[in-house]
Parts: structure tokens; sequence; C-alpha cells
């Protein structure tokens, strides 16, 4: 059955083109004969209602389905604690740093984003508001703002610059897209659009009918409006077709001596390629100013600094698994930070969502109790079974059979291996955080970004590793100044306490003469020397040290107090995570969920949605035919079928012979109406089959459609 639908017309009583052709094919009797607007887009919009009023705080009931309403709640709040605690890093380090935003801006990771570029803003604002910007007619006063992978920052930059402009007058400002410069008299035309706001053709004084495209429409509006400054900003500068941009150029300075016109430019690449695109009589038209904006990787060092700051404790940890996918997908999509805060965001919510065992991580889990499901759960987790059988090992046995037979003492050892496992964490953190000061001290040394360092550290690369091992050799080699500089900095942390060190160097140092220079330790270079000496031919290299003077020497052994102090603190905090008891519990590290979610392929769902729709319907009717063809199937998964068997032209005519006989009923009753209602099934799957790009009309032959897409391809 074919229902009509009333299509508006104009003012001649003609049907407009965009609705000449509208139908909508529904089968009689189906259950979408309702057209919109109808009853059921009420009962929807009903059913969306009672969703939106019903409580949304509970997860959905885990353990088989037999979890406590109670533990439900628990684990939502727990969720919304540990996120709290997250936010805040966040927040503190935000406003910290980026204080000298402007007071209207949000206190959100994008603001500190435009804050980082808030000097960038600031030249482009002084650059489009200088007086004698237009004053030189031969050339276009141009602007270059220089993104890098961050098209987003350049878009930042410029809309800071505009919001700047809109209180001083005179001004106008045009933003165009790529595709809004298809061609000359299509750019022309959105220029002169955007600035008036008039859709149609204009007039000028004498009364003749102006073409949407001439420009003697904006020169008109630019005099009515006393306007000085007219800026056309073009995104992505990369997709605008050469020999296009040159002509809009060579068109503007002509009517640079009316039209005060100022470009500029977003390039998400170089200047240099930009300037290839345009001839040299075009690029002397143009006299640019680049602007440069911070690197993606600067802004995600910060945010991600701010998730995993040492200085507030969290009840949940992210892996390091994760957070390399989190770190690689914003780097190779140029993503902002934002998205980084909604992915660790998701994460937190996927390990309270899906672990029945993160209620723990709430305090008031103490006095709720666990379920003996939960103590089941806890007997199943690997680490769990790595650790009783540690006990065996280590010929505890009663306490290994308590765990397995008690549930209170299992849960009392849970909690504390729970908890002792957060601790480690923390001070795993505040290990990196001191490494971090350490390598800061160290000018000769190249210095390990805080995320590269953090990753190494939580998946465990950094014990008894080799960069451990040149720090520490670079500690022994630092002269007097920089060790009490880095004694500083490591002061400032509450983990390490070097400060009876610190004194004495710091009692040396006042010993020492005011000309003198700084005390060097017995490992310095300063200290060695080289002898040659020849045996039997052969020349032999050999080292040896020199007399240390007194305060030399006391320093040696405040450098080596030091040294041991270090290899003692780094060997005990620098752990494996994976390899604590019960991490399962605070520490997510799983990367199926969140990778599918920000990093999802819609061709394969699409593809095997049409090939076996029995995964997604779950119906009585497909149960016995989930792959191949089968008259049960939706038309779309049949006609998909077909296509596939098809080659790259395929025959309208055979397609619908063979859709109709596989649709055939067995008694042949009522002919003429179930043709009818499969030929509207046909129709109904073929556009939907237009509608995901997989089919379009032959230009070759007109009963013939091209096949565009191949499955695996």
């Amino acid at each position: 059955m074919v229902n009509s639908v009333e299509l508006h017309k104009d003012e001649d009583g003609q049907i407009s083109d965009d609705e000449q052709a509208c139908y909508v094919y529904v089968p009689a009797g189906s259950s979408h004969e309702a057209l919109p607007g109808s009853k059921k887009r009420r009962k929807i919009s009903h059913a969306v209602a009672e969703i939106e009023g019903c409580d949304k705080q509970f997860f959905l009931p885990l353990l088989d389905g037999v979890e406590k309403d109670e533990c439900l709640a628990l684990r939502f709040r727990a969720y919304e604690s540990a996120w709290e605690q997250q936010k805040c890093c966040l927040d503190v380090i935000i406003d910290t740093l980026f204080s000298v935003m402007s007071t209207g801006s949000a206190k959100t990771v994008q603001g500190a984003l435009n804050g980082i570029n808030e000097q960038a803003s600031e030249e482009v604002v002084s650059f489009l508001s200088s007086r004698n910007l237009t004053e030189n007619t031969n050339h276009i006063p141009t602007g270059l703002i220089v993104a890098g992978l961050s098209a987003k920052g350049s878009h930042s930059i410029y809309a800071a610059a505009v919001q700047h402009l809109k209180h001083v007058s005179g001004v106008a400002t045009v933003s165009l897209a790529a595709a809004q410069c298809a061609n000359l008299k299509s750019a022309l035309k959105s220029i002169i659009q955007i600035a008036t706001g008039q859709q149609d053709d204009g007039d000028d004084e004498n009364g003749l009918r102006l073409l949407n495209y001439d420009l003697q429409i904006l020169h008109d509006h630019v005099r009515k409006r006393s306007i000085s400054r007219m800026i056309l900003y073009f995104q992505n500068s990369e997709a605008l077709d050469g020999a296009i941009l040159a002509e809009l150029i060579d068109v503007l300075v002509s009517w640079q001596e009316r039209i005060p016109f100022i470009l500029v430019f977003e390039i998400g690449t170089s200047v240099d390629l930009f300037q290839e695109k345009l001839s040299r009589s075009t690029l002397r038209h143009l006299r640019g100013s680049i602007f440069e904006t911070k690197n993606v990787a600067e802004t995600l060092e910060l945010a991600f600094g701010a998730a995993t700051d040492c200085h507030n404790p969290r009840s949940l940890f992210i892996g390091a698994s994760l957070y390399k996918v989190f770190l690689d997908r914003q780097m190779e999509n140029s993503q902002n930070p934002q998205a980084f805060v909604e992915s660790l965001k998701y994460a937190h919510m996927t390990h309270y969502f899906v672990n029945a065992l993160s209620c723990m991580l709430h305090p008031e889990s103490l006095s709720l109790g666990l379920q003996v499901e939960h103590c089941e759960a806890i007997r199943n987790l690997p680490s769990f079974r790595r650790f009783v059988e540690g006990l065996l090992e280590s010929k505890q046995l009663r306490k290994a059979q308590r765990l397995l037979d008690d549930e209170k003492f299992l849960e009392g050892t849970a909690r504390e291996l729970v908890n002792a496992g957060q601790r480690s964490l923390q001070h795993l953190t505040d290990a990196l955080d001191v490494f971090n000061r350490i390598q800061f001290c160290i000018p000769t040394k190249s210095r390990i970004p805080w995320s590269k360092l953090y990753l190494k550290g939580l998946s465990g690369e950094l014990t008894d590793s080799s960069i451990i091992k040149d720090m520490l050799l670079s500690v022994r080699k630092m002269p007097s100044d920089r060790m009490y500089a880095m004694l500083e900095q490591t002061s400032k942390t509450t983990i390490l306490d070097l400060h009876d060190v610190q004194t004495d160097l710091g009692d040396l140092r006042r010993a020492m003469k005011p000309d003198q220079g700084p005390l060097r330790s017995e490992y310095d270079v300063h200290h060695e020397t080289l002898r040659t000496t020849v045996v039997a031919q052969k020349v032999q290299l050999s080292k040896h040290k020199s007399t240390l003077s007194k305060q030399d020497a006391q320093y040696s052994k405040i450098v080596d107090r030091v040294d041991g102090a270090l290899k003692g603190f780094f060997a005990k905090y620098l752990i494996q995570p994976k390899q604590l008891p019960l991490h399962e519990v605070f520490l997510f590290d799983l990367k199926v969920p969140v990778r599918d979610v920000f990093a999802p392929a819609p061709r394969q769902a699409v593809e095997r949605a049409l090939s076996t729709p029995h995964d997604y319907l779950d119906c009585d009717c497909c149960e016995g035919a989930e792959s191949g063809l089968a008259p049960s199937h939706p038309a779309t998964a049949i006609l998909y079928q077909l296509y596939l068997e098809s080659g790259a032209i395929i025959n309208i005519s055979d397609l619908w012979s063979a859709f109709n006989a596989l649709l055939e009923p067995e008694d042949g009753d009522n002919e003429e109406g179930r043709e009818q209602e499969t030929l509207a099934l046909f129709y109904r799957g073929l556009a939907e089959l237009k509608y995901l790009g997989m089919l379009k009309n032959s230009r070759k032959k007109t009963d013939h459609l091209a096949k565009l897409l191949w499955k695996g391809l």
C-alpha cells in the first residue's frame, strides 16, 4: 500500500522540486502503517516521558540478577563519588593554570584550551583592530592562523577574537566553509548573503536588478552601515581549491578601495604548503601575518596531568593500557582535551556499571556488608587465586582454608587487600612524581613527559629499568648546588623524607668560601683522569681518580646517602600494579568497551545486521534461518543478500523477480494484493540500501543499478 502525503505548493499552485517525488511505502496490515504525526508518535513521546521520569540513579542488577537494590544504589553513589574526586583534580589544575582567563569563560577543559591560546587570541585581536590596517588598497591584510593538527584550536582563537570585536563599531565578520566556495559565484554569493542577511537579488541606487553574487550589493551595505572592516574567515583552507581561491582574491582586490576586506585563513598544515596553492601574482596582493597556536600534545599533557594528579587521593585508578588508548586516539584524531575528559568519565562509569564488587569502594559498604554472591565473585578473581596460591606456598594453610570457607573472614580480608592496593597505587603515583621532580633538576638529560612516565610506571616497566639506573647515575654526578635544588624539590613531597640530608648539605655549603665553586663528588668526571701507558708497543688507557679535598669527601658521603635512599625508595614503591591482590576492584584497564564506544565501526555493524538479522531481532520466525536467504527476514536484509550475490551492475527486473519469488506463498492466494504488498517492500528495501550508500542509479543503463560497496572491503 502506498500512502500519500500532502505536499506543499508554491504561489503558482505547482509542487516544489524537493517534494515532487515524495512517497511512503507501507505494506498493508503492517505495524508501521501510521504516518508521521499520528497516534504512534504520541505513544512514543509518552514512553520517552516515562523513561525520563524514572529514577536514573540505579544500575542494572548484576550477579545473575540477585544483587540487592542497596548494592545497586551503593555502586551508583560510589561512581558519583569517584568521578567527583577525579573532577576535583581537573578543576583544581584548571583554576591554577588558567586563572588569567576572562571572567565570562566557563571553567572547563575547553575553557582551559582557550586560555592556553590566549596569547595568540590577543595577537589576532590586535591585528584585526589595527587602525592603519586597511589604508593600503593595493594589498589585502591577511591573517594566517596555523593550528597544526588541532583545527579546533584555531577556531577557538578566531571565536575569541570575534567575541572581542563585537563591541567595536564598524566591524563585520563572515565565516566561510570550503563547501560554500565550490566556485567563484557560490563564494561571492555566500559572502554577500552572510554579510547582508538577504537571500534574494538586490537593487542598486538606480533601481536596476543586481545578481546575488554582485559585490555592489555588499558595497551598498558597507556604505549604509559605515563598516570599516569586512573580515572574511576561511575554515579549513586546505579544502579550498587553489584556482578558485586565486580568482576570489583577484576579485576582492579589485573592490578593496570600496570594501575594506581583511582575510583570515585557518591552516592545518604549514604556511609553505598554503603558498604553493596560489600564484605569485596572487600572493603579491596579500600582506600576511602568521599566528601560531599551541600544540595538541601540550594541551593534552596538561589535561593528562590534571587527571593523574598525585596530590588528591582516588578510589579508582585507570590502567596504563586504557590510558594509552585515550592518548593515541587524541593524537591520531586531533581531538581536544574535553574528549579526553569524556573518555575518562565513561571509563569510570563502565567500571562501576559492570563490576559488582565496585560497591566495596564506597565507605558505606562496610556497614551494609557483602552478599554470598559477592564472596563467590571474589573467589573467582584471578588475582585472588594467585593470592591463595601464595598462602599455600608459604604454608599458611589455615588462612587459605578460612578464605575459602568463611564469608565473614573473606570479606574482612578482601577489604584490607583493597585498601592496601589503593595505598600502593597512590604511593606509586607519588614515586613517579618524585622521579618527575628529579629529572627537572638534571638539565643534561632529555626529560620524559609525564604521560609517558605515568604509563611506564603504571605498567610496571620502571621496576629495575635502565631509566631508573640512568637517573641515579646522573644524581651521583650532580654538583652541590644542583643537589641542594633537587632536595628542595623532593622535600615538597610527603612520601620521601630527605630533610636530614638536606640539613647536612646546607651546613656544608655554608662552610664554603664565598668565591669557591660547587662541590663535586667522587663520581663526577672532574675527578677522573686518563693515563696512557705503552706496553709491548701497545697503547693502554686507564682511568684514575684524583685525590678529593676534605669538603668533596664529605659531599661524596652525602651523595651516597641520597643514592641509597633513592634506590630503596624506588625499589619499594615502583611495583607491578596487576600483581596486587584484588586489583580488579580498584584498577580498571579493560580496553574493549571504551574502544568500541569511542572508535565504533558502523559499517561492520550494518553489514552484520543485514547479514544476520536474527542477532538483533531475536524473533522466533528467523531462529531457524540465521544466515542466508529466508522469507521471514526483513525486506532490506533479503535484498542485501541478493545484492551480495550480484555483480557490479544489477538488473532491477532480475532483482525484483528473485525477490518476488522468494516471498511468494505456497498456496498462491490473493495474488494481486500480495504482489502489491511485495512491491512496496521491494521499493522500501531499495530506498534503504540507497540511503546506506550501497546502490545508485547506473548512468550506462537506465534499468540497472550500480553496486558501490563490497562486503569486507
